[in-house]
């Protein structure tokens, strides 16, 4: 694909990272974590999505796409809403501010400019690392890789999932 249609799955995972250091701000996250019923909704929504994910993963056949031939262009607003869904849907993300609000938020100073600054720095750092990933594997891809080698990358990414997915399903955390 290239590294420049990559950019709308960076930036939608960005806002749904934003999306959940909001609803961590705003408390939303707490009250998520500490209900046994919501938690476990939010729970099977990631382990759900996970799912059906790996399960595409391993059943689509995709041509590896060469720069400026794509056989079937994907749409940047259906990446973007993947990765934001991927992103508010995954639990790790509201733990992790979770986690980081108490830990690094001064309570004598205002909570809404601290917790913005936060969230707009783990989003940036989000961007920049996903950016570099994408280019990285931009320059792998055009020498490395081989239709052969891409079915087998989508078929085992897509175990992985899958197998992420049942270990969700089967903890009781």
């Amino acid at each position: 694909m290239g590294f420049l249609p990559v950019l709308p799955t960076i930036f939608g995972n960005a806002l749904g990272l934003a999306v959940g250091g909001a609803l961590c701000a705003w408390g939303v996250s707490a009250f998520v974590i500490t209900s046994d019923i919501l938690w476990a909704a939010f729970r099977w929504v990631g382990t759900g999505y996970l799912a059906w994910f790996g399960t595409k993963l391993i059943v689509r056949r995709e041509r590896i796409a060469r720069p400026g031939k794509l056989d079937c262009p994907v749409r940047a607003g259906a990446l973007f809403r993947e990765a934001l869904l991927l992103a508010v849907t995954n639990p790790k993300a509201l733990l992790f501010y979770a986690a980081l609000f108490p830990q690094v938020l001064d309570p004598e100073r205002a909570l809404l400019q601290q917790s913005a600054l936060l969230v707009f720095t783990y989003c940036a750092l989000s961007v920049v690392s996903l950016s570099v990933y994408a280019l990285m594997a931009n320059h792998v891809r055009e020498r490395c890789l081989t239709q052969g080698r891409y079915d087998v990358f989508q078929i085992v990414s897509g175990v992985v999932l899958l197998g992420f997915a049942c270990m969700l399903a089967l903890s009781g955390a």
